[in-house]
């Protein structure tokens, strides 16, 4: 008979984030109804089976649910398949986890808090971290807010904090600490939105509010007060996004940097235009380009890159777009798409989204549906972005209100493929 040992790797990563058996399996249960809408049942006594060695290998969804969490496969977590020599199971292909392999070598360094005899905490580790977020908000940009990047991100945070109860560290590196956690838990907070988990993403964000706050970080404190806005517009909370926005304006990025300036302008007006406030929203709008045209853009740190002149035209574009002037809408949403860095697979996507709502909004089905092709063909590239799923299931709900035959020719076509909110 083979003696059972306990499993030492999920208790080190256990314990380098902090979480107590209770702590993981209701964290766990959340994942499992992230994944089948219904809440999993994983008890303090589930935990400690897989600590003790008890269970050796769990049930698919709970596998799925420990590597969501700790952002690794369940062999890394110190599991033992029944039969090493059976083929992988059908959610997790092969080439997928070939793609990860270098995210989950990350994700391990993170569990490592300081190497054994040393005691201080420095500038080193904190450039560790955010070298790894950096990595981590990249690959954001171009797939979108998959579920496994929010986890990593999540792991990061956890080993930053981590690292502030690991040993000693000066005023500068405690303050850098806390940011690097607040700059994760700000940018899973964007994952989240991204894929349109409005409660996930609060959390994390409430979360984030705090760190930055601890942190001191004016950089920190505008990017994540930039997400609170973005989530009020998601949920419907006009004036709490206004407000939102103009608390980023009012902050002392945006006071001291154009660049910074010009996004939370840019900010405001989409917030103005969702509440049909024309003047205003115009305003705003000329406000962010006249301070992107001071900015100097080629000093930016990695998570605002994605903020040029292609993006405050596609900005512009929705806020043209919700205040019913389609032509100008669609003339600048082809000027991002023309600006726009290859490297933004997420973006282009979403911007020619943009572009077919704004051709629909003129009548021109022909050329909507054209422009709504090319988005369905390369919106596989974005797996983890609901918001673009949204748009095009928005743009098909515009358009079955036109009865000419081109407009249902295309619905009919593209019947099976779109995916429903």
């Amino acid at each position: 008979m083979t003696r059972k040992t306990g499993n030492v790797l999920l208790a080190a990563r256990m314990s380098a984030a902090g979480l107590k058996q209770h702590e993981l399996a209701s964290r766990l249960n959340d994942h499992i109804e992230s994944l089948t809408g219904r809440p999993g049942s994983l008890q303090d006594r589930h935990i400690r089976n897989y600590l003790t060695g008890n269970t050796r290998w769990p049930h698919a969804r709970q596998r799925i649910a420990l590597e969501r969490e700790f952002g690794c496969s369940a062999e890394e977590l110190g599991f033992i398949p029944r039969q090493r020599s059976a083929p992988p199971d059908n959610i997790r292909a092969a080439p997928v986890e070939r793609r990860d392999f270098t995210q989950r070598a990350a994700v391990i360094a993170a569990t490592v808090v300081l190497p054994p005899g040393r005691t201080t905490v420095g500038i080193s580790d904190v450039r560790r971290v955010g070298q790894a977020l950096a990595s981590l908000y990249r690959q954001e940009c171009r797939v979108g807010g998959t579920a496994r990047i929010e986890a990593q991100l999540l792991t990061w945070m956890r080993h930053a904090l981590s690292l502030l109860d690991s040993g000693r560290a000066s005023a500068r590196v405690r303050s850098m600490l806390y940011a690097a956690a607040a700059n994760a838990a700000s940018t899973a907070g964007w994952a989240a939105l991204d894929s349109r988990n409005q409660q996930r993403a609060a959390h994390h964000l409430d979360r984030a509010v705090t760190l930055a706050g601890l942190s001191g970080d004016a950089d920190a404190m505008h990017r994540v007060w930039n997400n609170v806005a973005i989530l009020a517009g998601q949920r419907g909370s006009l004036i709490e996004s206004l407000h939102a926005s103009q608390a980023v304006r009012d902050a002392g990025m945006a006071r001291r940097d154009p660049l910074y300036a010009s996004q939370a302008h840019a900010r405001i007006a989409l917030a103005h235009s969702r509440l049909s406030d024309k003047r205003s929203a115009l305003r705003a709008l000329g406000h962010a380009e006249d301070a992107l045209a001071r900015a100097d853009l080629s000093h930016r740190p990695t998570w605002l890159a994605f903020y040029d002149h292609a993006e405050l035209h596609g900005l512009a574009g929705i806020v043209h777009h919700r205040l019913g002037r389609a032509e100008p809408a669609e003339a600048r949403i082809h000027q991002a798409l023309a600006l726009l860095s290859p490297g933004f697979t997420r973006n282009r996507v979403y911007y020619t989204a943009q572009l077919a709502l704004a051709q629909l909004g003129q009548c021109d089905i022909e050329a909507a549906c054209a422009t709504a092709d090319r988005a369905l063909a390369t919106a596989g590239t974005a797996p983890g972005s609901r918001r673009i799923v949204s748009l095009l299931d928005d743009f098909r709900r515009q358009l079955a209100a036109h009865p000419a035959s081109h407009a249902q020719d295309w619905l009919q076509r593209t019947a099976k493929g779109t995916p429903s909110p």
